[in-house]
């Protein structure tokens, strides 16, 4: 080229190819960048990052302890039991993600659950313990108490039911009247002493049964005692309900013997029997200061009547009152005998009356 030739901006040097240099291939080692090339920064907004929503308290149970999601199954076909507590491990055994999870593992582990459980089982056995003990105490003490208000004559029975049960009737005897026969020896009253001859003296016991065929009903019966006054058992009616005047009553008809000395016994046939057995009106005899004379065998086995009681014997005059016979050395009876026997009118009335208040 000459040498005044001067290239002019349109024969400018061609631009080459982005992988090539002056024609020629570029080698890799050359297409590298330097090492001292740094990336520009990417700048964020200056604004701090929203804060992170907590957890929803809604979400499936698998889901909160992270065990993993059920197995999925078709709408044509029902899916398979799955239980959580199904869940195996990689060695076979069960619950190994409930065993590693953060949450537990982050409270003490399974040492800390056992020790709770163990402390939970431990409360429930002492429970049991202590409710087993107490009821048996008070069993005990139940017990004692129906038997102490059983042995205390002031206190009355149950009202389930009252007044069923085997009863001593304590009385003494109140008075004699001997108007229905023209001997007064004939007619007599044990212990044939009255309350104000002899208040120690005058006592007498009564032992009767009461039964009952249903709630509202009952019977009474008599056992053996020394008047030998036996009755077959008898219906009890209840009388002036609700009032402090309220008492069982019946009557009925029994046998009565007399001796008006060793070799004579007399007999009042029908003597009529009638007692009032009270429910609420209080007794005052026996008083509990005073030893009481000793009783026969099977009073001992009866509770005592807790309220007032009224027992009464009578019978009228007229003819064969009363039949005396002489008594034979065998034991029996002989002849009768009439001498001095004059019958009195029946309005004339013989009785023995036995109370245990009013003394």
């Amino acid at each position: 080229m000459p040498p005044n030739f001067v290239a002019s901006q349109d024969f400018a040097k061609p631009s080459l190819p982005r992988h090539s240099t002056n024609g020629f291939k570029r080698s890799r080692a050359s297409s590298v960048q330097s090492p001292n090339v740094r990336l520009s920064i990417i700048e964020e907004d200056a604004a701090s990052a929203p804060p992170m929503p907590p957890r929803a308290h809604h979400r499936p149970f698998h889901r909160r302890w992270n065990l993993g999601d059920p197995p999925r199954s078709s709408f044509e076909s029902p899916p398979p039991k799955y239980s959580v507590w199904d869940t195996m491990g990689p060695k076979g055994e069960k619950l190994s993600d409930v065993r590693n999870n953060k949450h537990i593992a982050r409270r003490g582990g399974w040492r800390r659950i056992c020790l709770i459980l163990l402390i939970i089982l431990t409360l429930v056995v002492g429970l049991a313990v202590g409710l087993s003990i107490g009821l048996r105490k008070k069993e005990s003490t139940t017990s004692d108490s129906s038997s102490e208000l059983a042995d205390s004559p002031s206190t009355a029975p149950s009202s389930t039911s009252f007044p069923a049960g085997s009863y001593t009737l304590t009385t003494y005897l109140s008075t004699v009247r001997t108007d229905c026969v023209s001997q007064p020896a004939d007619w007599s009253c044990f212990p044939y002493r009255t309350y104000s001859q002899s208040p120690s003296e005058a006592l007498a016991n009564f032992t009767w049964i009461i039964s009952s065929s249903s709630p509202s009903e009952f019977a009474i019966s008599s056992t053996s005692n020394p008047w030998s006054i036996e009755f077959p058992s008898t219906p009890l009616q209840k009388v002036n309900e609700g009032t402090e005047e309220e008492h069982y009553h019946f009557t009925t008809t029994f046998d009565k013997s007399t001796s008006p000395n060793s070799n004579i016994e007399c007999q009042f046939n029908d003597t009529l029997l009638e007692a009032f057995l009270y429910t609420k009106k209080a007794r005052d005899y026996p008083s509990p200061s005073p030893a009481e004379p000793p009783s026969s065998g099977a009073a001992d086995k009866f509770q005592p009547w807790p309220y007032a009681i009224d027992i009464r014997q009578s019978i009228g005059g007229g003819q064969n009152i009363p039949q005396c016979f002489r008594k034979q050395a065998g034991g029996g009876l002989g002849d009768r005998i009439t001498d001095g026997l004059t019958p009195k009118a029946e309005r004339e009335e013989c009785s023995c009356e036995y109370k245990n208040f009013g003394s």
